[in-house]
């Protein structure tokens, strides 16, 4: 009786945990789509699951191998979704040849006041270029009178909630929707050792409900369209409200042919963090931190390193990469 249980609940569980390490990659319709962003907690959970069936297994509580083998062929299935972002990548820089571009992008969520954290974070990364997502005029009089003397040069979107702050001069600046195919971007061209750089800065709609999820979708597409006409160096960076496992995300990349900096250094879950208008339970912040925010680079540059900085009451992580113009 209790094999038989047993052989039933190990069933449902492999079912269940197999239709979410799937649906990756047929999940182009809301609300699938959202289940695609958690590959890192699959991964976990087909960890355990299988370590407790192969022990289940060799103390024979268990009889069927094949529950077995299917659970380790998920593991090998969300395992070839996260391991390769922790190996070596040919735009990764090897060796401290050239001193890179700090590019630092910043979420601090509309309803994040502490100002004076947010310019702490920035003094303490001393990042070159510095984008800011959800912010109001306020905030972004506050953090170019704080950080006026390392970030002189600044534009602040008309629409979007988005704002730079940068070290270089900044040759060109708008803010565009691609003639209302999606939603707003920050789009600048920086000098920098008297080479021209296009840094565009987003931030899709969250996708938690249809209409965002094809506003997002729209919007992405709207970026490829225009990044395929340029022909210089490019960084894309912001808050793409999309992780690397969404069929999205993959169409977006093998269009546009960026190279997501993150390669060869790991996941960097950036949301979601503790902060005082989260309403998560503080166990449960951890368990669903995922990447959604993101630095894309065209084959120009290489990356010396990227990671995440400190919240300074965001939701989100702060994003710091280290770029080298080839």
């Amino acid at each position: 009786m209790l094999q038989r249980i047993l052989l039933i609940f190990a069933t449902a569980t492999l079912f269940a945990l197999g239709l979410l390490s799937v649906s990756s990659y047929i999940a182009w319709f809301w609300p699938l789509e959202l289940l695609t962003h958690f590959r890192i907690q699959y991964l976990i959970l087909s960890l355990i699951v299988s370590s407790v069936l192969v022990i289940l297994w060799r103390t024979r509580h268990l009889k069927s191998k094949a529950l077995v083998l299917a659970v380790l062929l998920l593991v090998g299935l969300n395992g070839i979704e996260v391991i390769p972002w922790y190996l070596p990548h040919s735009q990764q820089m090897v060796g401290n040849a050239a001193t890179p571009l700090r590019i630092l992008s910043f979420n601090i969520n509309v309803q994040n006041e502490r100002d004076n954290e947010v310019i702490k974070v920035v003094r303490d990364n001393h990042p070159d270029v510095a984008l800011f997502l959800e912010v109001d005029r306020d905030a972004v009089e506050n953090l170019k009178t704080g950080l006026k003397d390392t970030l002189p040069y600044s534009f602040r979107s008309p629409g979007g909630g988005l704002a730079l702050l940068s070290r270089f001069p900044i040759q060109e600046a708008r803010g565009d929707n691609f003639k209302g195919k999606g939603g707003h971007n920050l789009i600048v061209t920086l000098e920098v050792d008297r080479k021209l750089i296009q840094l565009i800065g987003t931030h899709p709609l969250v996708p938690v409900k249809r209409k965002t999820f094809h506003s997002r979708n729209r919007q992405l597409a709207a970026l490829n369209d225009y990044i395929l006409r340029l022909n210089q160096p490019l960084i894309l960076v912001g808050d793409f409200n999309l992780t690397p496992w969404s069929p999205y995300y993959r169409r977006f990349i093998n269009k546009t042919k960026l190279h997501n900096t993150r390669l060869g250094f790991g996941i960097l879950p950036s949301w979601p963090r503790p902060a005082t208008h989260v309403h998560f339970a503080s166990w449960l912040i951890p368990l669903m931190n995922i990447p959604i925010d993101h630095c894309l680079v065209s084959k120009h540059f290489s990356v010396a390193r990227i990671y995440t900085g400190a919240n300074a009451n965001s939701d989100h992580a702060s994003l710091i990469a280290d770029l080298v113009l080839r």
